[in-house]
């Protein structure tokens, strides 16, 4: 089931927040997103993912639909009253992506060494967007296919060194573990843009199944998508320019990390693929 939040009315979130107040259902607490109700705080996700069970029937799962922040914008663009306030610096993400992150990255040590997360390269940086013939050609490309589809320009600081999931320096390799917000339709166009001959550490026509599969989207601000999907090229395009292996993608619902381990055939063998990435010459 695809629960996309452009689907949602405002008649919907009504009825989930009534539906939230009278029935007081039981839920994780929020920490930063919330929707204002009569000046008391309620949870801004567990509204949305009430409102998509007023919409479909079904209740999603708390890691089937956007973030807080995303939730915030979903809500506000409905005109309702909500917030997002910045969480403690120690708080933890959904705790279902933390441990399913966590095993993985545990994962990649116990295979390759270590691993640095969130690492950032001098390289993979937001090239300067005011200047576009300074641009890289098959960046600029892309960056044109992903602008023209809905003639939607993006913004971007300019050289803001982008993050990069898992690195493992050992064997020069970045890891990066998509979670559903990367699956959008501009993503889709931005991975039919690249070169032929681009090194790719993932199967590029799944990738682009899967982004017109599951349609994400979030609209504010409204180049969000056209950015999402242009900074996950740069990595892609630039990181075998400087010397790096392809880099690698893991959709986050492939195989449940936390529970599966390196005991599934499927985690086999996606293990099996990055290793054959490594060696990669």
């Amino acid at each position: 089931m695809i629960f996309d939040e452009r689907e949602l009315n405002k008649s919907h979130v009504e009825k989930a927040i009534n539906y939230y107040l009278v029935e007081n259902p039981k839920h994780y607490p929020a920490r930063s997103a919330f929707l204002i109700k009569n000046g008391k705080k309620i949870p801004a996700k567990f509204i949305v993912r009430l409102a998509f069970k007023e919409l479909t029937g079904i209740m999603p799962k708390s890691e089937q639909v956007t973030g807080g922040r995303a939730s915030v914008r979903v809500l506000q663009k409905l005109d309702f009253n909500a917030i997002y306030e910045k969480p403690p610096k120690r708080a933890n993400r959904n705790p279902i992506k933390s441990a399913r992150r966590e095993a993985f990255k545990q994962i990649l040590k116990k295979q390759w060494g270590a691993v640095e997360e969130e690492c950032k390269f001098d390289e993979i940086k937001v090239p300067d967007l005011l200047n576009r013939g300074s641009i890289d050609a098959d960046l600029l490309r892309i960056l044109n296919a992903i602008e023209g589809h809905r003639n939607i320009t993006i913004s971007g600081r300019k050289n803001y060194k982008l993050r990069c999931d898992y690195y493992l320096a050992e064997v020069k390799l970045i890891v990066e573990f998509d979670e559903r917000q990367h699956f959008t339709p501009l993503r889709a166009i931005s991975l039919q843009s690249y070169p032929p001959d681009t090194s790719l550490g993932f199967k590029k026509a799944r990738w682009v199944q899967l982004s017109n599969r599951i349609k994400a989207g979030e609209n504010s601000p409204i180049y969000r998508d056209e950015q999402r999907a242009f900074y996950d090229s740069i990595r892609d395009i630039i990181a075998p320019k400087i010397g790096l292996k392809p880099v690698v993608r893991i959709f986050e619902e492939d195989v449940l990390w936390e529970k599966e381990k390196e005991q599934t055939q499927n985690s086999q063998n996606i293990l099996h693929e990055i290793e054959k990435i490594i060696k990669f010459k």
